[in-house]
């Protein structure tokens, strides 16, 4: 299934006049300002941040970083659905030297603040989110938090050689055969979901619960694994699993605006139910049909 490379470290390869400017020299994300940490297996680095593809309507974004776009916005829009218009994302290092009003918000993440660290017996790797965004009173003291977690998607195949090209001053070859990991989508997102869920609805502070921020690709794919019907839980509470999914708009003078796209809400119940007790099945009898049709080929 042959995919497209639609920006190349922030940019539209297509896009560019003069082609000596198409491999930066510093090899910089634009979106979290420091080296691009999507590497091959080689260690040399990719610079792609999303593609086109035969089997999705639009872009999909692969790089976590670039959904970073516009100044860690994605933040924002979680912390004002959280807890209301008008609150502001703070960096941990601003805690002490910024006015509290009630409406700051620190940012404990990657990139941008530091990350927390869990403590106590039971603690592993699968417990630590993305983010934490932890609300402020006018005290200065923690009020409630959100977590949030950031995913893409995986690539199958290689399209080394396509970026290889792109290095090489070529703007137009940029097509691959590589794809899209939708299997892992499944496999690995699902039951992180329904186990961080969980592990956060017993967190006394943790009133609106976890925040998925992922492409739109990605959230339909996982609806549609899911049997496309979840019930909806508008009011957030403990427990409630909240998709924010983003597309790309534009472009405009060479580039992509990051674009939020829809959001939805449920609980952590309502995925675990719909992920061990399937409904979207195949037809009865697929196997028997399968066996009889290559039986009948030997």
């Amino acid at each position: 299934m042959p995919f497209e490379i639609l920006e190349w470290f922030g940019n539209v390869p297509k896009s560019y006049v003069d082609d000596a400017q198409l491999a930066p020299l510093d090899e910089r994300c634009p979106y979290i300002n420091t080296t691009c940490t999507k590497k091959f297996r080689d260690a040399s680095i990719s610079g792609v941040c999303s593609v086109l593809t035969t089997v999705a309507t639009g872009p999909v974004i692969i790089c976590p970083n670039r959904l970073y776009g516009e100044n860690y916005a994605v933040l924002g829009h979680v912390a004002n659905l959280a807890f209301g218009e008008g609150h502001r994302i703070i960096h941990p290092d601003e805690f002490t030297t910024v006015s509290h009003d009630g409406r700051n918000v620190v940012a404990f993440g990657h990139h941008f603040g530091r990350e927390l660290r869990l403590h106590g017996q039971g603690a592993r790797g699968n417990d630590f989110v993305d983010w934490v965004l932890a609300r402020i009173s006018c005290s200065g003291e923690l009020t409630d938090f959100v977590a949030v977690e950031v995913q893409t998607i995986d690539t199958t195949g290689s399209y080394y050689s396509e970026v290889v090209e792109l290095r090489n001053g070529n703007n137009r070859i940029n097509r691959s055969r590589a794809g899209l990991n939708w299997r892992n989508v499944i496999k690995r997102i699902l039951p992180q979901i329904i186990y961080k869920g969980h592990v956060l609805r017993r967190e006394p502070l943790c009133s609106k619960g976890l925040f998925f921020i992922c492409p739109s690709a990605v959230y339909g794919r996982i609806i549609e694994n899911l049997g496309n019907n979840l019930l909806p839980y508008d009011n957030l509470q403990p427990g409630s699993i909240t998709f924010m999914w983003y597309g790309l708009a534009g472009p405009e003078n060479g580039a992509f605006r990051l674009h939020h796209e829809g959001t939805f809400s449920t609980t952590v119940d309502q995925i675990a139910l719909a992920f061990t007790s399937p409904t979207n099945l195949p037809p009865q009898g697929v196997y028997e049909e399968a066996i009889n049709a290559a039986l009948g080929q030997l």
